[in-house]
């Protein structure tokens, strides 16, 4: 499929910020989100066990707080059967190419093919470390040496005791930047549809007043530090952005909905669509058949023989408002609501497409039927609110 083929080739250059890793730096080593990622090699074999693991759970050990969080957020569920089903539509090159977001670390990418090469690809089949999806080791870890944020309680930033566990940690000011997501967050130019890359965050967050007042991706999605990365599946991360106003006029009732405190695009990504709606009720309280109205939030893609097109980008920029109106029935009595579809363009496209095209009764189509019974369950509703004429 066109979008997962490309959609996720990552900028390396933009992290590029020092060279070399000398243990005095207070910096990102150049080639930190170098991508692929080289593998991480052989560590001390003075080690123990868990702090030559790269498995999520073995930071746990000392981290649980933070893997408690990151089991709930969507970094933890990367790997998805969605995802999965797709690879194994691709070669190992196609597949390498996705999972640089996805597992990003190559000790993923091979326990994948190793899986592949094994056949364990049904539904619930184990794929070893890259099962951990985007986890502790793809933002934390490069050589076997740890990095992280400054010092919570100091910000102290540079190399911590080395005879901690794990040889310490160098803390550095880049994991508190927006910069620092943009590896999986931020497109190339080089795969922009109608001027916009796919998903264009971290430009749309450059441009808008979080960016100038100093609120980073961090302060909204990774509030107090903690590893949760709420987004657009998330009700009340969507209703925390966003101001519905309900206005009662005296030939119409309006409904308008405003992007009050999101840092980028409204959705950002071409994966969403977001839907407000109206219509009229009778004197009962029933709907009035045939008065519903709608106005889409969303940017629209398609491939036409090959080549993307953008058909429309009706997506709010911070501080805009989108406007729904409807004339007033007999009764006086007008209901509106915000409908969210989070993967939308996957269910009527990515996987219908394949369901199409897959064998029935093959590994990648099952695959794909359990994540696009996901897709559609993801569906949710917000502000709904009934309106009485004046």
């Amino acid at each position: 499929m066109g979008v997962s083929r490309t959609h996720l080739r990552v900028i390396g250059f933009l992290l590029c910020l020092s060279s070399g890793i000398a243990l005095a730096e207070e910096r990102l080593p150049t080639h930190f989100w170098r991508q692929p990622l080289a593998p991480q090699g052989e560590a001390p074999r003075t080690w123990s066990t868990e702090e030559r693991s790269l498995a999520p759970e073995s930071c746990g050990g000392c981290h649980s707080d933070k893997l408690e969080e990151w089991r709930t957020s969507f970094h933890a569920k990367a790997f998805s059967p969605g995802l999965v089903g797709q690879l194994l539509t691709y070669d190992a090159g196609d597949s390498a190419a996705c999972m640089e977001c996805h597992a990003p670390l190559a000790e993923q990418r091979q326990a994948f093919e190793a899986a592949r090469r094994r056949a364990e690809t049904e539904p619930g089949a184990g794929h070893g470390l890259a099962d951990a999806g985007n986890s502790c080791g793809g933002c934390h870890l490069r050589g076997h040496r740890r990095f992280g944020p400054p010092q919570r309680e100091t910000g102290a930033v540079g190399q911590s005791d080395a005879s901690a566990p794990h040889g310490g940690v160098m803390r550095v000011p880049e994991f508190e930047k927006s910069e620092f997501c943009a590896a999986c967050h931020q497109f190339p130019q080089s795969q922009a549809i109608n001027g916009k890359p796919l998903e264009n965050t971290l430009v749309e967050w450059k441009q808008s007043p979080a960016a100038r007042s100093g609120t980073t991706c961090q302060s909204c999605h990774m509030p107090e530090r903690k590893h949760l990365w709420r987004g657009i599946h998330d009700p009340d991360m969507v209703r925390s952005g966003l101001t519905p106003e309900f206005v009662a006029e005296h030939a119409t009732a309006r409904f308008r909905l405003t992007s009050t405190r999101i840092g980028h695009a409204f959705p950002t990504y071409v994966t969403p669509k977001v839907m407000m709606k109206g219509l009229a009720l009778d004197e009962a309280g029933e709907p009035v058949p045939r008065s519903e109205v709608s106005h889409v939030i969303q940017r629209q893609v398609e491939s036409v023989d090959g080549d993307w097109i953008e058909r429309s980008d009706t997506r709010l920029l911070p501080g805009q408002s989108a406007m729904l109106e409807i004339a007033w029935p007999k009764s006086g009595r007008v209901k509106f609501w915000l409908e969210i579809y989070p993967d939308d363009f996957y269910h009527q496209h990515v996987y219908s497409n394949l369901l199409r095209e897959l064998a029935a009764d093959s590994a990648a189509a099952k695959l794909i039927a359990e994540a696009d019974r996901t897709a559609q369950g993801s569906h949710f509703t917000l502000f709904e609110t009934t309106v009485q004429r004046p």
